[in-house]
């Protein structure tokens, strides 16, 4: 499993249109995406992120080099950001079922 954190500050102006292309693009995730959330910092309302999981760091790759990543970049710069992303490899989990 790998997580990817993709993190960018968005105006107040922008955080509908941030979330509308978010809808719209995760209709057709990429393959290998087990899940995505897009998050808002409640302590620092600008600070928006995309947390995604992949079933491993080999198809996370896969997406990258077949460009089908930068459609969660795109959706920061289009609502006026520069996004970083940070990868992280997964050591433990849990679900409640």
């Amino acid at each position: 499993m790998h997580v990817t954190i993709l993190s960018g500050r968005v105006s107040e102006h922008d955080w509908r249109k941030l979330e509308n292309e978010y809808e719209q693009l995760l209709k057709h995730p990429p393959q290998g995406v087990i899940s995505s959330l897009l998050v808002q910092c409640l302590g620092e309302p600008k600070l928006w992120q995309i947390i995604t999981t992949w079933e491993s760091i080999g198809a996370y790759k896969d997406a990258k080099e077949r460009k089908l990543i930068d459609g969660c970049f795109d959706l920061f710069c289009n609502a006026g950001s520069i996004p970083h992303r940070n990868e992280f490899a997964v050591f433990g989990i849990f679900t409640r079922v």
